[in-house]
């Protein structure tokens, strides 16, 4: 069986909200959602994607800053009685148990989301060591030479960090 949907864009972000301590990181747009489930002999076997779009401050410009996620989905979803042993015993995470004839997939979907986030995410660089996003230089160079112009003695992480904030520097 293939599922394609979305996993509700309002529950997503409370959630992230709740647990990211006022770092600000929000998701833009319902991610979406396909996966195929296939019946295997030890449980059902869930394979697919969820994919969205999500705002968090870059930790090279500190600006605000929109980046894809794209997450594979590899689990298998078991009865207790399909389980090989009572549930305390198992802690798998890629295994999810269930009782009855249904199962909401949605918290499970959040969590994968959630968990691949990076608090001190940044975009990538390019060959010149400047963000691909805001195109500030991120070399250590320019932010020694930054923090030079501030103070006489030797930089501290403190000036670096002030030296990084300004931005490029001309060369």
């Amino acid at each position: 069986m293939s599922i394609e949907g979305i996993v509700p864009l309002d529950a997503l972000n409370t959630r992230l909200k709740e647990g990211s301590k006022g770092q600000e990181i929000a998701f833009e747009a319902p991610p979406s959602v396909a996966i195929t489930l296939t019946r295997t002999l030890g449980g059902i076997l869930v394979k697919g994607s969820v994919a969205g779009t999500c705002k968090q401050d870059c930790s090279t410009c500190a600006d605000p800053v929109s980046h894809a996620l794209d997450i594979p989905i590899d689990w298998i979803l078991q009865t207790s009685s399909d389980r090989a042993g009572p549930e305390d015993e198992l802690d798998d995470p890629g295994v999810i148990a269930y009782e009855g004839d249904h199962i909401d997939l949605e918290e499970h979907l959040q969590e994968a989301l959630i968990l691949n986030l990076s608090p001190f995410w940044h975009p990538p660089r390019d060959e010149d060591d400047h963000c691909s996003v805001c195109k500030r230089n991120c070399s250590v160079n320019s932010w020694q030479s930054a923090a030079s112009e501030t103070s006489d003695k030797s930089p501290s992480f403190g000036d670096l960090l002030k030296g990084a904030m300004k931005g490029p520097t001309k060369h």
